[in-house]
């Protein structure tokens, strides 16, 4: 028995069907098949560029920060964190170091970068105590610790050297810097009228002595001395 015939006679009109086509059908075919998959990548591309876009267009959520974040603190207050940058600080450093020489104005946390020789001093809520607090320690600036000498200096929060917040800095510490010199001078003047009204007071103590002493020699006896 023949191939031709072991086929169904489905299998065979397929079999003449194909074969009858053109060249030229075929090519149109395949033609038609490679237009298909670029239109349908075509349209994944459009897809995935219109999904970016709708991404890119949602606001992007800020980065949460510890430092300069408003809210409570530990005490309970509702201003924000102060923050005190302390500079050229010995990379043995310890918080307990730091504990000690700042221990007229103890700070609520004290993080140390020991790697590059500095630490930060954080200070809650917006008080008068706490200012008073960051008065004395920003005093210690240019203080020995450790025979370095060190800086302290104010700082502002969330990180990063951006122009803004670059400028925001120098402008804060610029004003620390005119406020230090004042008082500097505001105490050398203090110092000056302390020293010449003390020196008035012995000046005048002196006098006093001197009359009370001439008030108990004989008036004869007086002129013998001063002659």
């Amino acid at each position: 028995m023949s191939e031709e015939k072991k086929l169904s006679k489905k299998e065979r009109k397929a079999l003449e069907f194909k074969k009858n086509k053109s060249k030229e059908e075929r090519e149109e075919e395949k033609v038609e098949r490679e237009r298909a998959k670029v239109e349908k990548k075509r349209k994944r591309e459009e897809e995935e560029a219109d999904k970016k876009a709708s991404e890119e267009a949602q606001p992007k959520k800020k980065r949460k920060t510890r430092r300069g974040k408003k809210g409570k603190g530990i005490n309970g207050g509702t201003g924000p964190r102060f923050i005190l940058f302390v500079g050229n600080l010995s990379y043995s450093t310890t918080e307990e170091m730091l504990r000690a020489h700042f221990k007229k104005c103890p700070p609520n946390r004290i993080r140390v970068r020991p790697d590059k020789g500095i630490a930060f001093l954080e200070f809650d809520n917006d008080t008068d105590a706490i200012r008073k607090k960051m008065d004395l320690a920003l005093a210690l600036h240019h203080s020995m610790m450790d025979n370095r000498k060190i800086n302290v200096e104010l700082t502002v929060g969330g990180g990063g050297n951006s122009e803004k917040r670059l400028q925001k800095l120098k402008d804060k510490n610029d004003k620390l810097g005119e406020e230090r010199k004042e008082r500097v001078e505001k105490t050398k003047k203090e110092e000056s009228a302390k020293r010449a009204a003390k020196a008035a007071a012995e000046s005048k103590n002196s006098g006093s002595n001197s009359n009370s002493s001439s008030a108990n020699v004989h008036p004869s006896r007086l002129g013998m001395i001063q002659d």
